[in-house]
């Protein structure tokens, strides 16, 4: 068996440096871009949620119930105005 020559050991010793290298930056990209994913889906839930807020205040707003409250004029003083006036 013979001894590989000085000059492939040093190859083989910087070829293994640059992917462990490759492998350490591949690794902290996946994790960077799996933060600002996490980040977005948690953000997206939030807006989300005051999404649906605001829709539950507006559909309160116009709900059928609300709105005869707030009317100045009562539905049964109306009718009866018009009955009087016929």
């Amino acid at each position: 068996m013979t001894m590989p020559s000085r000059p492939r050991v040093v190859f083989v010793i910087f070829f293994l440096t640059a992917v462990l290298i490759f492998t350490i930056h591949i690794r902290t990209a996946s994790s960077r871009v799996f933060n600002r994913f996490c980040r977005a889906e948690a953000q997206q839930k939030i807006l989300r949620q005051e999404l649906r807020s605001w829709q539950l205040r507006f559909e309160s707003l116009i709900s059928p119930r609300h709105l005869l409250e707030h009317t100045s004029v009562p539905m049964e003083s109306e009718l009866s105005k018009k009955k009087k006036s016929q």
